[in-house]
């Protein structure tokens, strides 16, 4: 058996407020769901261990804030960022407006060494709400 390499990944998500980040993480991570709202204040993060071929991966998820106040702490949660995860709610258009907002944010904040060929993906989350007769994107 070939021998296992570890390496650590930091994932930040972003997007706004009550778009579901922190329910998309704990969902991924911890395989739990929770219909009540909470707004996240700064930031927290989960690990989660994943395995590819030879190598073994240790994702560490950010989940950010989405509310203004609290995005000028941005730049020490985005250093060293390795990809990140932009995610909008596919019922509300303005969420998925504001993504390229978020996007030149973070390039701007997390400094990058190559931000055109930096990893982003995009994220429509709640097509469940309402039969998905809600959805506008």
């Amino acid at each position: 058996m070939a021998s296992r390499r570890r390496m650590l990944l930091k994932v930040i998500i972003l997007g706004d407020s009550g778009v579901g980040k922190t329910s998309l993480m704990n969902q991924y991570v911890n395989r739990k769901f929770s219909s009540q709202y909470k707004a996240t204040i700064g930031a927290d993060f989960l690990t989660k261990e994943v395995q590819f071929e030879d190598r073994l991966f240790t994702l560490q998820i950010w989940d950010t804030a989405g509310q203004e106040r609290f995005q000028s702490l941005g730049v020490a949660f985005y250093r060293g960022a390795d990809c990140c995860v932009l995610v909008h709610d596919v019922n509300v258009m303005k969420s998925f407006d504001s993504l390229n907002n978020w996007r030149e944010e973070f390039l701007i904040q997390a400094s990058p060494h190559d931000p055109e060929n930096f990893p982003f993906v995009v994220l429509g989350n709640k097509i469940d709400i309402d039969g998905g007769n809600s959805r506008v994107v």
